[in-house]
């Protein structure tokens, strides 16, 4: 079971219900990156707190705007203090965005943040704090014993499901109930 890069970048981990390390218990992980050297991905349900953006007057020293509180999720244990934000692709390309096939981009450049406060920002996105990052071989090993499914998901699940939901609609996108999952596995 070996996947490209190509395979697995925009695509979601979701964890099985007995997953060993228990930060990503019930998570799932939209994949950023991945060949044979590292990947990264970012949990996308898991919110670790809110955040105001706004947009600060350099003339009336204030901010002008503010969005509503805005969550901030934990994108995993990895580099913490890193922000991540994963957006939909109805915007222009930042200098930093990185498309993740078809539903998704992500970048790093701040003046995103300023652009969604004012309106003239993507529709959908997701701030993170930390990524979840594989050394060489570490995920493939991971996918063969069996604690990771890869599902191909998308915006709408990504975006407008529930947070607390995402996890089961991903397993249910697939087919799949979550009583039918057991952390065993084989091959054949």
């Amino acid at each position: 079971m070996d996947f490209d890069e190509k395979e697995l970048v925009g695509q979601l981990l979701v964890s099985m219900p007995k997953m060993a390390d228990k930060r990503f218990t019930n998570s799932v992980i939209l994949m950023i990156h991945h060949n044979e050297e590292s990947s990264m991905g970012v949990v996308v349900n898991k919110v670790a707190g809110l955040m105001q953006v706004g947009t600060w007057s350099k003339e009336e020293e204030k901010v002008k705007s503010e969005s509503d509180p805005l969550p901030v999720y934990y994108g995993g244990p990895v580099d913490c203090e890193r922000a991540t934000i994963i957006h939909s692709r109805d915007v222009k390309d930042y200098s930093e965005t990185v498309a993740l096939g078809e539903h998704y981009c992500v970048t790093a450049c701040p003046d995103i943040l300023e652009d969604f406060s004012r309106g003239d920002g993507p529709k959908n996105m997701i701030i993170a704090l930390g990524y979840a990052g594989w050394g060489p071989g570490q995920l493939e090993s991971e996918l063969r014993k069996n604690a990771w499914l890869v599902c191909k998901g998308g915006r709408t699940l990504v975006f407008d499901t529930q947070d607390d939901q995402k996890w089961e609609s991903a397993l249910k996108s697939m087919g799949i109930r979550p009583s039918m999952l057991t952390s065993m596995g084989g091959s054949a």
